[in-house]
Formats: structure tokens, C-alpha cells, sequence
């Protein structure tokens, strides 16, 4: 195992900077997910610790070691990518057995470590067929084994799950999580899909144009998002934001949403420019809970709960909003005019700049 270090690592393409000035350490052991939107940079930076893209500027370092001048065999890292790469005329245990017969290992060793990986995933009753003859989860898993084989320092997985169906994605997810309690190996995966990373990953860093956005505990980021961008990434749905309107009467204070009026217990920070709430904030009201009224555009019951949508002109993203009501509410239908009661113990605060206010002891 080994720790990785990126510092200040930048690439271009071109006049086109994919990564910029991007620091970043992941520990010896540690399962680290890069999330993000396509195009963010996330597997470019994979490909970059792997040795199949150059630097612009910054170092990257295994185990304190520079690693820039080295070739993608002398970093002991393996890839497992997003469309399997097997070699479909040989069998999976030719499969597993090709990075070994690369690096000239005996007959023997070879054959014990690829029936380690073969009980691992499952594969004991698979190893004389061929990829065509597999399924998308068996095949995903040979791309796994072949990875688990080599023994590697580092294991890069770049996106692995994009090409299954939902239940199957939700499986191999699974033992993903099960291979990752037996391994213990220092882990970067990849993924645009935030279950992902909130399911996998000890630490979830959050990329948007390059940029390192945040980086923290999958619960912290969700609870305590840095910024805007964060808090509108991560959840699903996402957070409804505002640009924040209040009006004060001695030392009382009013927040505006939805064209409504609703009372806040104290003064809001003085540089707040933008508020947000989570969905599940915003419930049917208590009796004599403050409350707004919205009309209803569209509902989406899911059984064990139920999203309203409702737009508010006041709100980022176009003012799409959603509010996220538990089993056994009366459904709503679209044209409803219903009661939302905000919590106001829930409110996130951010400044002009999109980053989050803290400090103050609220969520």
C-alpha cells in the first residue's frame, strides 16, 4: 500500500486548462471517491497518477516518492476502467494471468493469486469462459480480478459501474464494499454518481471545473457543504437555494421564500447573500408551525416517500424547488396549493461569494 500526494498538480490541453493548481493527499489504506460532473477533471487526474497523462506543472508523489518521470509499470498501480478493457479471445483466467505473466511471474504464483482473486469475486465457475459469454456484472468483476492480481500499491477505478443497469450497479456497489474491507489497499475511484460516493468512500472529494471544491467525510459534505456548488451537487434531490431577501422591524427578522414572509429566531449572518434548505426541511406543517403556500408542478410518489416540485422565482437554478414528504401524508397533485413549514434550525447561509458562512452554530 502507499499514500498519494498531489501538489499543486496542473494539466492543460492546449490553452485548455482541464485541472488547475489542484493539492490533494490521500493516506496509506485510505478509499478516497473524486466526484464531480463530466468534464470536471476527475479521470484526468486518474490518468495522470496512473503515468498515461503528463503533468503541465506540480508533482505528484507515492509514498513521498516523485513519480512524474515514471512509467505507468514502475508506479505498481492498477486501472480498472469503465469499459472492462478485456482481451475477448481469452478466457477469464487468461485474463487474470496476463498482467502476471507480463511482470514473468512462476507458474505457480500465478495460479494461486488468481484463485485468490477468483474466490474473492466469485468467479470460480467462470474462469474457462470467454468475455462474450459473461454477463456486464461478471465482466466488471474480471476487470476487478485482473486488477487484484497484480498486488498493486494503488487501485484506480475510473467510474467501473457506469455501463450496469441500476440493480446491477446497486449490487457490484456492494462488493466493491465488501472487496474493500478485505483489501485495505489505498483506493481513488471515480464516479459522477453521488451514491457512489457517499456509499463507498471514507472521504469524498467534490471537483467542478478542475477545481477541488471540497473534501470531507461523505456525512460532512451533505450536513456542511462549502459552497454553493456543493450543496447544489450533492443530495437528491439537490438543495433549494435562494438569493436571500429579508426585512427587519426592530429586532425582528423575516425571511422571504416562496413570495412569503417567514420569521426567523435571530438575526441572519450579515453577509449572507444566499440561503439553502434541504428538501426533507421542508415538511407538512405542525399546527402553529410557520408555514408557506406553493402550487404544485409536478409530484413524483416513490412509495417510501414523496417529492413535490414547485418553482420560486427567487431561487437558483432556474427556482426549481422540491420538498421531500414522508409516507402516510396525503399525496398532492399537480395544481395543489399546499403548506410547507421550512425548518429554520436547518438553514445553510452563504456569502456573495458562494461559500459557506459557519461559526455562528447554525447547520
Amino acid at each position: 500500500m502507499a499514500s498519494v500526494a498531489f501538489d499543486r498538480v496542473v494539466k492543460r490541453f492546449g490553452a485548455h486548462t482541464v485541472i488547475e493548481d489542484l493539492t490533494l493527499e490521500i493516506e496509506d489504506g485510505e478509499w478516497l471517491v473524486l466526484l464531480g460532473p463530466s468534464g470536471c477533471g476527475k479521470s484526468t487526474l486518474l490518468r495522470m497518477l496512473a503515468g498515461l497523462e503528463d503533468l503541465s506543472a506540480g508533482e505528484i508523489r507515492l509514498d513521498g516518492r516523485v513519480v512524474n518521470r515514471l512509467g505507468p509499470p514502475q508506479r505498481n498501480v492498477a486501472m480498472v476502467f469503465q469499459n472492462y478493457a478485456l482481451y475477448p479471445h481469452m478466457t477469464v483466467r487468461e485474463n487474470l494471468a496476463f498482467p502476471l505473466r507480463m511482470r514473468r511471474l512462476r507458474r505457480v504464483d500465478r495460479d494461486e493469486r488468481i484463485q485468490a482473486a477468483a474466490d474473492m469475486l466469485g468467479l470460480g465457475g467462470l474462469l474457462e469462459r470467454k468475455p462474450a459469454e459473461l454477463s456486464g456484472g461478471q465482466r466488471q468483476r474480471v476487470a476487478m480480478g485482473r486488477a487484484i492480481v497484480r498486488e498493486p500499491s494503488v487501485f484506480l477505478m475510473d467510474e467501473p459501474l457506469s455501463n450496469l443497469d441500476a440493480r446491477l450497479r446497486a449490487q457490484i456497489r456492494m462488493q466493491i464494499a465488501e472487496l474493500q474491507q478485505q483489501l485495505r489497499t489505498t483506493t481513488l475511484y471515480v464516479t459522477h454518481d453521488q451514491v457512489e460516493a457517499m456509499t463507498l468512500g471514507q472521504r469524498v472529494a467534490v471537483m467542478d471545473q478542475g477545481r477541488l471544491q471540497q473534501v470531507a467525510a461523505p456525512l460532512e459534505l451533505y450536513q456542511r457543504p462549502a459552497n454553493l456548488f456543493v450543496a447544489g451537487f450533492l443530495g437528491n434531490p439537490p438543495m433549494n437555494r435562494w438569493v436571500v431577501q429579508l426585512r427587519a422591524d426592530d429586532d425582528r427578522f423575516e425571511l422571504g421564500l416562496a413570495g412569503q414572509w417567514i420569521p426567523l429566531p435571530g438575526p441572519p449572518p450579515a453577509e449572507a447573500q444566499y440561503v439553502g434548505l434541504r428538501p426533507e426541511a421542508l415538511v407538512p406543517p405542525a399546527p402553529g408551525a410557520p408555514r408557506i403556500r406553493v402550487r404544485v408542478d409536478a409530484v413524483e410518489a416513490l412509495g417510501y416517500e414523496t417529492l413535490i416540485h414547485f418553482a420560486d422565482r427567487q431561487g437558483l437554478d432556474d427556482g426549481a424547488m422540491t420538498a421531500r414528504w414522508p409516507t402516510g401524508v396525503e399525496l398532492a397533485r399537480t395544481g395543489d396549493l399546499v403548506e410547507l413549514a421550512p425548518d429554520l434550525a436547518a438553514l445553510h447561509w452563504f456569502d456573495r461569494d458562494g461559500r459557506r458562512i459557519a461559526g455562528d452554530g447554525r447547520s
